[in-house]
């Protein structure tokens, strides 16, 4: 679309943004290359961990985008545009994972040992939920049908809900617009039973595989709540910055959008902290080994250090924050809280994936190479995608509300 000039400034930025992502994703790259080359076992171990958290990044602005869309909340209109971007990203950041699956599933997946296979039982019995028909020579078939189940049914809701979008902004008139914006709710309300069906699947296959012995039915929960957690924060940071700027001048500073952003922020770090405790309780209270060997794995070696600070910076400090009505009125306080989160975020998916692979705390620099590369590729893709749009809805009487609104 024509750029406009009251957006050129936040456009520019965007466009900045993009080329630092592109150097991010060279450099990523180029570690990632030379710990193929010299220690595969571990790259390819750093390149899951990578791929985990961009993908956890660009399926949480999936379900952000099915959520605004399906409820029509105004608090979401300044954000829907770096949702519905940042989801366009997943089939790149999914194919991008075709490295793994060609050729690094042995250093990442232990029940892709034939040794294992042959000799746990457990892993035996569950091996047919990985491997179809039912034989466990040669390659894991249904892994892979399942993975292109992923690729194109979220790739079809997230190109669903932009083509929508797109449609919404080139109506020709206000009740052709509002037809548009309220069909689009069912859909987006069956999205997201489709969304959870499907990344709850997602979830065993991609984490609590990685130790195959282990079972949980709340780790696709804290895993959905974290992707949008993560998500919600970066939008509304990147909203925030430029929150003086048109063509979000005049409208961020209107105290509900704040609120809103603060409160919901909020109740993902409660809902977050009642998921995460409750499948620490149940598995106390188990007391199986099945299960209580994933907290055993992170109870020593270091790991125990980082789940410290996850009850402290993931629950305590956000919790007071967030609620302080002060937090809502000051953005910067709100800018804080959301580095916060960003930043935990990293040190949570670290806890949850990489003791699968280490016994004892270790940060490889593939480890950073992968994280920065992914994030590189999905900066690129993502703010690509912005660019590409208006980086406010059109034809949106609910928008144009908050003109009358106070700071």
């Amino acid at each position: 679309m024509a750029t406009t000039t009251a957006e050129q400034q936040v456009r520019e930025r965007i466009a900045n943004g993009r080329k630092l992502a592109l150097g991010a994703l060279v450099l990523g790259l180029a570690g990632l290359g030379v710990g193929l080359a010299t220690d595969s076992k571990t790259a390819f171990q750093a390149y899951h961990l990578g791929f985990f958290y961009w993908f956890g990044m660009a399926y949480g602005c999936l379900g952000m985008s099915l959520l605004i869309h399906a409820v029509r909340g105004k608090w979401g209109l300044p954000l829907i545009r770096i949702f519905e971007s940042g989801a366009r990203t997943i089939p790149f950041i999914m194919l991008a994972y075709l490295p793994v699956l060609l050729f690094g599933m042995y250093p990442v997946y232990e029940w892709t040992h034939q040794d294992v296979l042959q000799t746990d039982a457990i892993v035996r019995a569950k091996s047919p939920f990985f491997y179809a028909p039912a034989s466990y020579e040669g390659l894991p078939i249904f892994f892979y049908v399942r993975y292109a189940i992923y690729l194109i049914a979220f790739t079809w809701l997230a190109n669903y809900l932009w083509k929508s979008s797109v449609a919404q902004d080139s109506a020709k008139d206000p009740l052709e617009a509002e037809a548009i914006s309220r069909g689009r709710s069912g859909p987006a309300a069956g999205g997201i039973v489709a969304y959870m069906i499907l990344l709850t699947i997602a979830m065993v296959d991609y984490g609590q595989s990685l130790q195959p012995h282990w079972f949980s039915t709340m780790y696709a929960v804290i895993m959905v709540v974290s992707f949008g957690y993560n998500a919600l924060a970066l939008a509304v940071y990147m909203v925030l910055r430029w929150r003086d700027m048109e063509p979000y001048a005049g409208k961020i500073n209107y105290m509900d959008y704040r609120r809103d952003w603060g409160n919901l922020l909020f109740t993902l770090t409660v809902f977050w902290s009642y998921v995460s405790f409750s499948q620490f309780l149940i598995i106390y209270s188990g007391n199986l080994y099945e299960f209580t060997q994933f907290y055993l794995l992170r109870n020593d070696g270091g790991w125990q250090y980082l789940a410290y600070l996850l009850v402290i910076f993931q629950f305590f400090v956000p919790f007071f924050l967030f609620l302080a009505p002060r937090t809502k009125k000051i953005p910067q306080q709100l800018l804080v809280g959301t580095v916060l989160v960003m930043a935990i975020r990293i040190v949570h998916i670290f806890w949850e994936i990489k003791p699968m692979f280490s016994k004892t705390l270790a940060i490889s620099p593939f480890d950073i190479a992968a994280l920065v590369g992914f994030g590189g590729l999905w900066f690129y893709l993502m703010f690509g995608f912005l660019l590409q749009r208006s980086l406010l809805p059109q034809n949106e009487p609910r928008l144009a509300e908050v003109a009358h609104g106070h700071s």
